[in-house]
């Protein structure tokens, strides 16, 4: 069996928002000791090593793993590469990609148990476990009815951290097998919440949220959920842009017809490829764990690119063996800040500008999209 204690060790690391040297020495040698298994397990990645003459046994320094050759993630949602044996692999995911262009990511079950960790430790900091029974109202894809659609395990995964009391899916397939929002059963199941002790968490991506936000525009509804409620967003915002709203905006009509207050109102950004989690803290930044790197590369020459300038976003993270996603070079476009998080929380935190590539691929926010408008 492959043992990868640095790996184990950072992956559960109390408090990641919190930068130290000492969880910074961790970091890179959990990314050590994960290069030198893929390169000795993975023949593509001992061929991208070899090309880029990096030698894992270099990485001795923070600053050395910006040097850790990156995966493009265009090339994954074409090949399935992996470094383990795949009877392994204990869970089999997709991204939501069409006309093909859909990820594999595989977990072996050691794999999956780091990444748990990681958001884990990092929900906790931010104060979002909690004991208390809770009803959970999910704008997203029912779990029965999305296989192994990784969007939707996610948003199931989510509800470990506060004890599910009742539980609903908005979209869910029709008999034909496509996929309907059920706005009007979403707001008899809120409105039914709204009356009840219990706190709620609402969960999912921000086009159907918004669409549902839209139907009590029209019928002048005002919510009031529990104390203790909470909405947590992913999944992209390119649906509820197209409608012209800001994320300001957006959280303004969330406090106004939920009731929530705007500092527990929470996106996250995720990818199928790098699976680490990453969330806004109350002062709407996105921080980057201990346990995540976060570069910004020129997209022209891939050289990095000082804080604050804007350039394609490359992610790096020690958990998974399964699949050689230690270092991932993403299509997204993004910048590290350069001022302090005033949340107080001493990790960097970074900003999303959009998707890079001639030719965009076709997510989990379009899809979203396209189910709005029916």
């Amino acid at each position: 069996m492959n043992s990868f204690p640095y790996a184990e060790k950072i992956s559960a690391i109390k408090n990641p928002l919190d930068w130290t040297e000492e969880k910074s020495q961790l970091m890179v040698a959990a990314c050590r000791e994960m290069a030198l298994f893929h390169k000795k397990n993975s023949k593509e990645i001992a061929h991208l090593y070899q090309r880029h003459n990096f030698d894992p046994d270099s990485l001795q320094n923070e600053s050395d793993i910006a040097r850790i050759p990156a995966l493009g993630v265009s090339a994954m949602k074409y090949f399935l590469i992996t470094s383990e044996p795949p009877e392994k692999a204990i869970l089999k995911l997709t991204s939501s990609g069409t006309r093909g262009q859909k990820t594999q990511i595989w977990f072996d079950e050691a794999s999956l148990a780091r990444v748990q960790k990681m958001m884990d430790v990092y929900l906790e900091q931010e104060g979002m476990v909690s004991a208390e029974p809770t009803n959970y109202l999910i704008f997203n894809y029912d779990p029965d009815d999305a296989g192994d659609l990784g969007i939707a395990y996610t948003e199931k995964n989510q509800l470990r951290f506060a004890p599910a009391h009742e539980v609903f899916y908005s979209i869910k397939k029709d008999a034909k097998g496509k996929w309907i929002s059920h706005t009007e059963k979403a707001l008899e199941i809120l409105t039914r919440y709204a009356a009840d002790a219990k706190p709620v968490r609402v969960f999912g991506m921000p086009a159907f949220i918004f669409e549902f936000l839209h139907l009590l525009q029209e019928r002048n509804l005002r919510l009031k959920l529990p104390k203790g409620s909470l909405m947590l967003t992913g999944g992209g915002w390119k649906a509820a842009e197209d409608k012209k709203i800001t994320r300001e905006d957006f959280r303004s009509l969330c406090t106004e017809y939920f009731g929530i207050p705007n500092q527990w109102l929470r996106d996250a950004y995720g990818m199928a490829e790098h699976c680490a989690p990453y969330f806004e803290c109350k002062e709407h930044k996105f921080h980057i764990a201990a346990y995540n790197r976060m570069l910004i590369r020129d997209p022209e020459t891939l050289s990095l690119l000082p804080n604050g300038e804007v350039g394609l976003m490359e992610l790096i993270t020690p958990f998974n063996s399964m699949m050689p996603t230690l270092a991932i070079m993403t299509t997204d476009y993004g910048s590290i800040d350069k001022e302090s998080c005033r949340c107080g929380q001493k990790s960097p935190t970074f900003s999303l500008v959009g998707r890079a590539g001639l030719v965009k691929h076709k997510g989990c926010a379009i899809t979203a999209s396209d189910i709005v408008k029916r």
